[in-house]
């Protein structure tokens, strides 16, 4: 009614006022929307800019247990040589495959969806492989353990043990495999966070993420010293040992 009598009314001074004060309060409103829209755009980029981090550290955890298991396939099967099976030799073998682990609450933190589909694909191929490597692991055991406690013979013992040594050569295909997928998606990542918030920006524009020139100079002596006083703390607690050692009882 305010509004009406204003626009009927012949005081023009009124009418501005009335209108002036409904545009403010309504480009108002239409700039904390935007603002709260950006604020939200901003913190989605945020938070995959930290997702991207932390998949950073996560491929590099599964690449060094794909080095691990690489390592223990090589291992088995130089335990396991015909020539060994072949000799009165029986040779056991005590290790046993690492498990991958398993990121997925990340993966929904990620903004864009080919990268998203890959590192989701990725932790379906390390599920699998988890899955494959206990089983390797656990046939070997059984058959460990029953050779052990004498439950089976040496030939068949040995002829199982030849099986598992099979099944090892045949899982690092699949590792080195997927140690390409991981460094692939290491470069992805490493690509994207090329694309840094502002305030990220900022931030690595102000703090230092790099040594410093003449670090290497400075570092000697510093380890140095560090050296000094790790050896010199042993010598404390050795001396300590021994002190306590000689009290008369």
């Amino acid at each position: 009614m305010v509004f009406w009598d204003a626009w009927k009314s012949t005081d023009l001074d009124a009418f501005r006022a009335i209108v002036g004060a409904f545009a403010g309060a309504f480009f108002a409103y239409l700039f904390v929307r935007f603002g709260d829209a950006l604020k939200k755009v901003y913190d989605r980029k945020e938070s995959n800019h930290t997702a991207l981090i932390k998949l950073q550290h996560y491929f590099n955890d599964c690449l060094s247990t794909t080095s691990d298991n690489i390592f223990i396939v090589n291992n088995c099967v130089e335990v396991f040589t015909e020539e060994r099976l072949a000799s009165a030799e029986v040779p056991i073998y005590m290790n046993s495959f690492h498990q991958y682990p398993i990121n997925r609450d990340v993966v929904a933190q990620l903004t864009n969806v080919d990268f998203l589909n890959e590192v989701y694909s990725l932790n379906i191929t390390l599920r699998k492989m988890n899955d494959s490597l206990a089983t390797i692991d656990r046939s070997y055991t059984q058959l460990r353990d029953s050779y052990l406690a004498k439950a089976i013979d040496e030939a068949t013992y040995k002829a199982n043990a030849r099986q598992y040594r099979d099944r090892c050569a045949e899982i690092k295909a699949f590792l080195l495999q997927l140690k390409d997928d991981l460094i692939r998606l290491f470069a992805v990542t490493n690509l994207l966070m090329q694309d840094r918030p502002f305030l990220v920006r900022v931030i690595l524009a102000l703090v230092r993420t790099t040594y410093p020139k003449n670090f290497d100079v400075r570092l000697k002596p510093e380890q140095e010293r560090v050296a000094a006083q790790i050896e010199a703390f042993a010598k404390a607690s050795a001396e300590k040992i021994r002190e306590t050692q000689n009290k008369p009882k």
